[in-house]
């Protein structure tokens, strides 16, 4: 009996522990060396890749990575693994051009709020990112290899290409879900006019777990977020008024008791996922809101960019469908050979 039972520990410990090694080992981390592109010009910040300073936002610490490494868990981070290639490839495009937008060695803004590095992994300043662990522990063992080859696979079949507005690297903000609602314009949402950032249809994130959402408020809890000058008597009604919506419907602004506030400031300190809401006031005296979508809905949708890949777009298609006018080449300024 005694034998039985070390013989089953020693089954579980190969089952659990081996097995995903040799799974890993089986389907090995592709190299990110970035791939020849002549046919589109190589150089040698394509074919080395840049080196970025990055501000861990968990550790505090800064750590120097290659673009595409860092590019692999961005992606990861942004966007679901299960999603179609064509999409996570339209993702990897985007995050390298932001990554390289932001690059001081490439004449780059750098982090806006840690100024020493070229970019950080706050989703709230820059791009999200996750670590090797942390993909591990999000996948799971047995799923890690699967979506860690598939990720990598679309980072290094984009290497080398950013999108361009004008010649210049573009600003390539997405969101996850825009409510089916189609994309917002820039100037709706931050008040500058972006020529490459305009509204457009996008009728394909109808699978989006994002499509409504319910946030539920106290009265008590509703004044206090949105200021302490703000007030909302409830006599005939719950004193909300929408006072002007964008283009796509969402809300611009709203008037609550007597102040009137961005539909953008209200989304942050209400944590709505969206300006695209509504409300009513329940029979427990609580705020119900309803919101359509999730993100600020400017750029690329990303469960759109999935839905336009199932109908077979490739990711220079899908770019171009989300951001007006751009091109899909080699960063600018960068010598290119015939």
């Amino acid at each position: 009996m005694r034998n039985l039972l070390i013989a089953t520990v020693v089954l579980v410990f190969l089952v659990i522990l081996v097995v995903p090694t040799a799974i890993v080992s089986f389907y090995p981390r592709p190299s990110l060396a970035p791939q020849d592109l002549e046919s589109k010009g190589g150089t040698d910040l394509v074919e080395t890749g840049p080196i970025l300073k990055v501000y861990m936002a968990e550790s505090g610490q800064i750590v120097h990575m290659p673009l595409e490494d860092y590019l692999v868990g961005v992606v990861a981070a942004e966007m679901p693994a299960r999603f179609e290639e064509e999409a996570l490839k339209a993702q990897a495009v985007a995050a390298r051009t932001y990554a390289l937008k932001r690059l001081k060695a490439y004449g780059g803004s750098g982090c806006a709020k840690h100024p020493e590095a070229d970019i950080c992994t706050d989703p709230s300043c820059c791009q999200a990112y996750l670590k090797e662990d942390e993909l591990r522990r999000r996948w799971g063992i047995f799923s890690y290899p699967e979506y860690q080859l598939k990720i990598a696979d679309a980072v290094a079949a984009t290497n080398g290409l950013v999108i361009t507005y004008d010649y210049q690297l573009i600003d390539p903000v997405y969101h996850a879900s825009c409510g089916g609602l189609g994309t917002e314009d820039a100037a709706a949402v931050w008040g500058n006019a972006v020529p490459y950032l305009k509204p457009v249809s996008c009728p394909y994130d109808d699978n989006s777990p994002h499509q409504m959402a319910e946030t539920v408020l106290t009265l008590k809890d509703l004044e206090k977020q949105l200021g302490e000058k703000v007030t909302v008597p409830v006599s005939g009604g719950l004193d909300l008024q929408v006072l002007a919506r964008t283009a796509s419907g969402r809300v611009k602004e709203l008037k609550v008791g007597n102040v009137t506030l961005p539909g953008t400031e209200v989304r942050q300190r209400l944590g709505l996922n969206s300006t695209s809401f509504s409300w009513q006031l329940a029979e427990n005296g609580k705020v119900i809101f309803t919101t359509y979508g999730k993100g600020h809905g400017v750029g690329m949708c990303q469960y759109g960019a999935n839905g336009l890949a199932k109908q077979g777009q490739d990711f220079c298609a899908i770019l171009k469908h989300y951001y007006t006018g751009v091109e899909i080449e080699p960063p600018p300024g960068v010598s290119t050979t015939d």
